[in-house]
């Protein structure tokens, strides 16, 4: 296919939500895969409702997503004259008619030469329609409809592909007539299936959904969002579900597999992708990624450390602050020091002493450290157990956590050497 145009058109009376985003990006993919253009359109008719920092925010989280488009912004407010022009059409051929609208004030009405039909609909085949009444073409403001202007724009744009959400359904039927009595041609329309929650229903905010900006501060990756929104309404023939960014989408992309079902939305499983996402990530780019969420800024010179010690524990970036502090963190030794074995204190004392005067220039240096702390207790018959918990109470006071060669790397042998140190001397005053 050839010269294929398609629009992503949001209107800017809100902040951009997940059912969006999936539109936008399969109207990317759509027109990546056959090389055609994306076309960006506000549309921003509702004057009370619109604001210019809507539309910044939506651009803004486009561009974050990594979704580009060819052509636009176009805003439907600077359009007056493309709608008078076809108004004027209309009314020529007798399909215009003035009444007053629900509010009592005068507003344009389209007259349809018939009242039922039908369109070609690329998920559903034919579908039909009827029953159709005069409807609003020019509100008494002066603005036009929503059903006139995207006609009217996607004719004017030269849209080939029209692909949107099934709850448009009813509005096609009204802009199918509309096409035909501007003598227009009718875009391909590819109704997407809805978007449920875990319940079964329209998915709400209840069932944790939430704008594109809060994912965004909540630290979720864009490649994580993109990647399951790619999944709601769309499979890889192959079954493959994991993908690094839209290029990898893109390689396996193919229309055909796109589905008019409902699509659950899983937050469990977005996590899922974002820890996954998270783990691959090359060290230095998450470590970017990661400075608008901390406080504090990691330990200088033990930067690397501390984004590995707590990538495989994270799910999205905003838990770094709290992964952090709990290595970081002050410890106490008075809440453990009743738990340790008797064998501690030798523990204690030799892991002190080796660590004096000693710097980890990184966690591979670390790791020898504590090879070489394994093959001391071995040789003095002191179990792993009774070598590593002990130690890891003394460095963090919590039972679990990342390797012990991290905990070295990340608080560095003086820290670490003091809260030894402190634990030892804890022990000693039972």
């Amino acid at each position: 296919m050839s010269g294929i145009r398609v629009r992503f058109a949001p209107s800017p009376t809100g902040l951009l939500h997940l059912g969006a985003a999936r539109t936008a990006l399969f109207n990317y993919l759509y027109a990546r895969h056959y090389r055609g253009n994306l076309i960006l359109r506000i549309e921003d008719t509702d004057r009370e409702r619109s604001r210019p920092e809507f539309e910044t925010a939506q651009l803004d989280d486009l561009a974050w997503l990594g979704l580009s488009y060819d052509e636009g912004p176009y805003r439907q407010s600077e359009r007056g004259d493309v709608y008078e022009r076809a108004v004027q059409r209309l009314a020529e051929t007798g399909l215009t008619r003035e009444s007053a609208d629900e509010s009592g004030r005068s507003a344009l009405y389209f007259r349809p030469p018939r009242r039922r039909g039908g369109f070609l609909d690329g998920l559903r085949g034919e579908v039909t329609f009827g029953g159709i009444d005069d409807f609003v073409i020019i509100k008494s403001d002066g603005t036009p409809s929503y059903n006139f202007a995207v006609v009217v724009d996607d004719a004017d744009m030269g849209v080939t592909h029209v692909i949107r959400g099934e709850e448009h359904l009813s509005n096609t039927a009204r802009q199918s007539l509309l096409y035909e009595a501007l003598g227009a041609e009718e875009p391909q329309f590819i109704h997407l299936g809805v978007i449920l929650g875990p319940d079964g229903k329209k998915l709400s905010k209840r069932h944790g959904a939430a704008s594109i900006a809060d994912y965004r501060s909540e630290g979720y990756l864009p490649e994580a969002l993109v990647n399951y929104l790619a999944l709601l309404g769309w499979n890889d023939p192959e079954g493959k579900e994991d993908f690094s960014g839209t290029g990898e989408i893109l390689r396996h992309w193919d229309p055909a597999r796109l589905g008019s079902s409902p699509a659950t939305f899983d937050a469990d499983r977005l996590l899922f992708f974002d820890a996954s996402h998270i783990r691959r990530l090359p060290t230095e780019e998450l470590r970017k990624r990661l400075e608008p969420f901390l406080e504090e800024s990691l330990p200088r010179g033990r930067e690397t450390a501390a984004v590995e010690a707590i990538r495989d524990e994270m799910k999205t970036l905003s838990e770094a602050p709290r992964l952090l502090y709990e290595i970081t963190g002050p410890v106490d030794p008075s809440v453990f020091v009743g738990e340790l074995p008797d064998s501690s204190d030798e523990v204690f004392t030799y892991v002190a002493t080796e660590l004096e005067g000693r710097e980890f220039e990184d966690v591979e240096e670390a790791r020898g450290f504590g090879a070489g702390l394994r093959a001391w207790a071995k040789e003095k018959g002191i179990k792993a157990r009774d070598l590593l918990h002990p130690l890891r109470l003394a460095l963090t006071g919590k039972n679990r956590g990342p390797e012990m060669a991290y905990l070295f790397a990340v608080l560095g042998a003086d820290e670490a050497r003091e809260r030894i140190v402190a634990s030892g001397e804890a022990r000693l005053g039972l």
